[in-house]
């Protein structure tokens, strides 16, 4: 589905509400997001709440989703914006979101935030089978500053200037990155071990750190600072693409973002990888993140404080 299309097919609320139904509720019929019953629950005149006889809660098909208190006539703004930031290689940035839907740079930030947080929500069942690990690192380009503004001695593995990024990727799999204060053994052993299934083969480089892991899986290592990338099977190309990847976005797209959001760009840059090597098709991917984006509501407060 390309952008034509689905901008014809979801350019009334009503039709983003009948799919939204579609894509939530099945062929069951409503629930009630409060007490979670399926017995008589009432719709009114509006044809936009319900109201459940048994908690006598009332709620709309927004309800405990990631749309949260969103106006209702705001649906077809959010499905461009979920459909603009899952199918763009890069993502958006909330200025041209802004531009694209009109609303102010601040609601789309907001919007584009509670999207990367249902991202956020995916699959997080055990990797196996082959994976790569490595570390990158974002930020910190001392050559493109003032002499005066350069700060020292921050070559190489560094974190005076930089956020350091540490990454896992199966072959033929996903990719998950998760943002660290450093990436020394007592950081990365706990996060491999609660994603790797145990006994599974590793390639690394030559960072002193991964030699830990050699306990628990089936490590083998190439040697980047001797100019060695492949050997057999031994390499970490995969995760190195996602690198390029998330560099791309981080200076191509927002040229910068704070420290206390990178989790949440991580997820993005994660999800896009995964489901862009898989068989989903653009609409499939958008209704993907409908699913998921339920009991995923994050507020102003918790993004700002």
């Amino acid at each position: 589905m390309n952008l034509m299309s689905f901008t014809l097919k979801f350019s009334t609320t009503e039709a983003c509400i009948k799919h939204l139904e579609e894509v939530r509720w099945g062929g069951e019929g409503p629930y009630c997001p409060h007490c979670g019953s399926m017995e008589k629950i009432y719709r009114y005149s509006d044809g936009v709440r319900y109201r459940c006889k048994c908690c006598k809660g009332v709620f709309r098909i927004i309800t405990g989703t990631l749309f949260g208190d969103s106006p209702i006539k705001m649906l077809p703004k959010w499905f461009m914006a979920i459909y603009l930031e899952t199918t763009h290689n890069k993502g958006i940035s909330s200025v041209q979101l802004a531009a694209h839907i009109d609303v102010p740079q601040k609601t789309a930030w907001f919007m584009l935030q509670r999207i990367r947080n249902a991202m956020s929500k995916d699959d997080t069942s055990m990797l196996g089978g082959h994976v790569e690990v490595d570390e990158t690192y974002l930020g910190g380009r001392e050559r493109n500053k003032h002499q005066h503004k350069r700060t020292p001695k921050t070559q190489g593995r560094s974190v005076k200037t930089k956020q350091p990024v540490f990454g896992i990727r199966e072959r033929g799999g996903e990719a998950r990155a998760f943002q660290v204060k450093n990436v020394d053994s007592k950081t990365i052993v706990p996060i491999v071990l609660k994603n790797v299934a145990l006994g599974s083969k590793m390639s690394a480089d030559e960072f002193r750190p991964y030699g830990s892991l050699e306990t628990f899986y089936a490590v083998s290592r190439v040697n980047h600072g001797e100019k060695e990338y492949v050997r057999g099977e031994t390499h970490t190309n995969s995760i190195d693409s996602l690198w390029a990847q998330l560099k791309r976005v981080y200076l191509g797209t927002h040229h910068w973002w704070s420290k206390k959001h990178t989790q949440l760009y991580l997820d993005a840059v994660c999800f896009r990888q995964n489901y862009r090597n898989g068989s989903w098709g653009k609409e499939a991917i958008v209704n993907r993140l409908l699913d998921m984006g339920q009991a995923a509501r994050l507020t102003y407060r918790e993004l700002v404080t």
